[in-house]
Parts: structure tokens; sequence; C-alpha cells
């Protein structure tokens, strides 16, 4: 189906010969008589008219007049005015105003639908350009960056100036950050190896066992059920590189074994005896502080000092204001381009929601609720009530200060508070459901365990 055409004329005549011509060409179309109607049609719900046709003169009004109404209603509309009384004057005032067209009566069918093709053409062009740019996003979602704060323009360029080498780099942040993109960022920029694979483990969501058996491979009767010889990611991304998530979750024992790689650039597979030579660039990421992890003898300080080589810090989301309306426009326009649905509009007090709250599920989080948004959403709006965390957006609009009578003392709730009680209201909200508690709050079903024992403490 085309786009949907509206057309206003006070000749009946004229009105059913545009409404079937349009309409045989796979239009949508709408008719009015007057100026009022056609403005009360445009000010109704869910008329995306991509295009209006005007007769100059009408009974209650002239095309000048709903021209300045189109602009300040629906300045996206295009418009072609018609009229018995064609004249210079009149069509230069309806350019300037902005009409795309203008055509004298009588006219033939054809200069019509070729006029209606050249106003709607651009628009095609760009939502063609729009659906192809959103198709290689789908394609290659991952490493898709949008940001605009400074915060986060230096992790770029921190991850744009390592790239090059063959550093060893460490990121760390929350979870939710964008570790996984920056670390594609680094391998897309890494010259001939980024013709190579860029390959992802979670080392946390995996048994020790597998996780060592997933990296170096196994060679047929390891273990039971090794019925053939498995490469391992570390042959699989050779001459790539190779992302080590949640590496802060392995064990001392893997963690020796990732040392020796580092040092000699050899994996041997399980049940195997020879080495084999790997060229892959490693890039670990976790959401600990690794340091302290080493220092409190949960990490080996020597694996710690060879993937600090560069470390790249990535702020949460909260510290990157500047980055939220980018990141909520960019996935909401995303979701609803692969959902086959309009853009979602955001209202002014929505954005101020938004940019208050302090996203404790960071990026991971506002992309959640975006496709939720673009799924619940009427009239193409995104309303206050969509919001999964709005009985108590007034907590997140400033932080919250307590006041002496004198105002001379001011208490604030730490953000290690708030986060704690934010995810308390979710696993409340969802009955205490860890799967979907997790999903909401973007973050792993162990990082959760973890957060309700703290709650369960601070009790």
């Amino acid at each position: 189906m085309k786009e949907k055409i509206i057309i206003v004329d006070d000749e009946k005549g004229m009105l059913n010969f545009l409404s079937k011509l349009l309409t045989s060409q796979g239009y949508t179309v709408k008719t009015c008589m007057t100026g009022k109607s056609f403005i009360k049609t445009l000010h109704g719900e869910n008329q995306n008219f991509a295009l209006a046709i005007i007769d100059y003169r009408l009974p209650d009004t002239n095309g000048t007049l709903l021209l300045q109404k189109i602009s300040t209603l629906r300045a996206d509309i295009k418009s072609i005015i018609i009229t018995a009384y064609g004249d210079v004057h009149l069509a230069v005032e309806a350019m300037k105003l902005g009409a795309t067209d203008f055509l004298a009566k009588p006219f033939a069918g054809s200069e019509i639908i070729q006029a209606v093709e050249r106003s709607l053409e651009p628009a095609r062009l760009r939502e063609e350009n729009k659906k192809l740019r959103w198709q290689l996003a789908a394609h290659e979602e991952k490493s898709c960056l949008v940001y605009a704060s400074r915060a986060f323009t230096r992790v770029i360029h921190m991850a744009k100036t390592v790239a090059p080498s063959s550093a060893t780099v460490l990121l760390t942040g929350e979870s939710g950050t964008g570790k996984e993109i920056v670390a594609r960022h680094i391998h897309e920029h890494s010259g001939d190896r980024s013709q190579k694979p860029f390959i992802t483990i979670n080392c946390g969501a995996l048994a020790d066992n597998l996780l060592e058996s997933q990296l170096f491979g196994s060679l047929r009767g390891a273990y039971t059920g090794a019925y053939s010889d498995s490469p391992g990611y570390f042959l699989s991304a050779n001459g790539g590189t190779l992302l080590l998530d949640e590496i802060a979750d392995t064990s001392p024992a893997l963690q020796l074994k990732l040392l020796r790689v580092l040092e000699t650039k050899e994996i041997t597979p399980v049940g195997g005896t020879k080495p084999i030579k790997v060229d892959v660039r490693i890039i670990a990421a976790t959401n600990k502080d690794l340091e302290q992890e080493a220092k409190d003898g949960r990490f080996r300080h020597d694996l710690f000092y060879r993937l600090q080589v560069f470390s790249i810090d990535l702020p949460p989301l909260r510290q990157r204001v500047d980055d939220i309306m980018p990141l909520v426009e960019y996935f909401l326009t995303y979701y609803a381009s692969r959902e086959g649905l309009h853009k979602i509009h955001v209202p002014p007090q929505v954005i101020d929601i938004l940019q208050a709250y302090h996203w404790p599920g960071n990026v991971r989080e506002l992309r959640n609720l975006a496709h939720r948004v673009v799924i619940l959403a009427q009239n193409e709006c995104f309303e206050v009530d969509l919001l999964p965390f709005n009985t108590i957006t007034h907590n997140f609009s400033k932080i919250e200060q307590e006041h002496e009578s004198e105002g001379e003392n001011v208490f604030y709730r730490s953000l290690a508070e708030i986060e704690l009680h934010y995810i308390a209201e979710v696993w409340n909200h969802v009955s205490k459901d860890r799967v979907k508690a997790s999903k909401i709050l973007g973050i792993s079903e162990k990082t959760l365990g973890r957060k309700l024992k703290k709650i369960a403490d601070h009790v």
C-alpha cells in the first residue's frame, strides 16, 4: 500500500475524479469539501498523511491559510495547490509557504500523478535510505555506537587509539555499559585483524571444565560425549579478536592457563599434549574492580597485570546524560523499523524523567525499555505510564534530600542504596521471578543473586 493522501476541494466532481484516479494508483485517499473539515481531519488520531492536494479557493478559507496551518500542525505533509484561477503570483506565494507543486485547472490525470510522484519522491528516498541503514545496523547491530557525551567520546578515542596495536585491552565498567560494543569497535578498527573473526564468550556463564574446552578446544575422547575434535574459540578466532567477558568469574586454574596463552601464544586442547600456535588479540571485560579482586586473592596478580596493558573504563549511563536521548531515539527507531511500526514520539515530560533516572541497568536497560515502549505505545507516543518505574520517578528526578530545620545539613542517599531500592521494586513487581527480574534489570541471574543477598543483609 502506498502513502495516504488527503484532498480538499468544494467540487464533488473533482473530488471523485482525483479520489478514483489516485486510489487506482494504490494510494489511500481521504476527501474533504471545506477547510474546516480538512483541519479537523489533520487533528484526528492515526492520520498519517504524506500529501495534501488543496483547492486554492474554498468556501470558508483559501490555500494560503491552509498551507500556513499545515506548516504549524504537520510540517511533514507535502502539499500540491490546484486552482481554476492559476496565475504566477499565486504559484509563487504557494511555493514560499511550502507547496511542492502548483497545477491550474483543468489538468490531465497524468499531470496530477506526475505531480504526486514528484512531491513524494524525496521522502521515499529518505525512508528507503533509513531502512537500508537499519538493515545494516540489524545485520551488525552490536557494533553500532550512539553517543554525544564527552565521557563516552573519550572512551571511543581511547578505543581507536589502541585498536591498530596488538596490545591486550581490559574493559571495565558496570553491567550493561556497552563493553562488548566497544570491544567490537576496537576489532573493527584493528587493520588486517578486522577481516578475521570477532568472537565473544561469557566466562561467568559456563562451568569451569566446559569453559576450558570451549576456549582451548578438545580432542575426540577427551571426556564423555566428545565424539569428535572441537577447535575451541581460540582457534576459531585465530588472526582475529577474542573477547573474554566477565573475566573475573574464572577459576584460579583457568586463570593460570589464560596467563600461559598470553605469554606463549600457544594453546593445548583438552585431552591433548601438543601445543598449537595462535595469533589472537585478547580483550577482557569485567564489571568488577579487578585490582581489588587481585588484592583479595580472587584473581591472579600476574594475569591482572598482563590484561591491563591498556585499560578503558566505561562510565555508567547516569554519567552520560547527553547520551540518553540519542540512545532512546536510536533504539525506538530501530525497534519500530524491526516491528514494522511508525516512529515513537517522546514528549518533553518523558524526556525529563529519562534524563533524571539513574539507569542501574545502563544501556541494556534503556534498550529493553525502548523495545517495550515500541510494542505498547498507543498513537505512536511514549506516554509516562509506559515507564516501568513510573511510580518512583520522583525519587529519581532529583537526589533525595532531607534538610534539618535550619537547612544547614543535607543527607544524600548513596547510589548503591538507590540501586538496591530499584532492584527490590522490580523483584516484588515480577513476584520474585528471577528470570523476569534479570531481563528487566539487564543483569545476569548470578549478579541478581548477589544484589538480592545485599538487600537481605540490609533488612
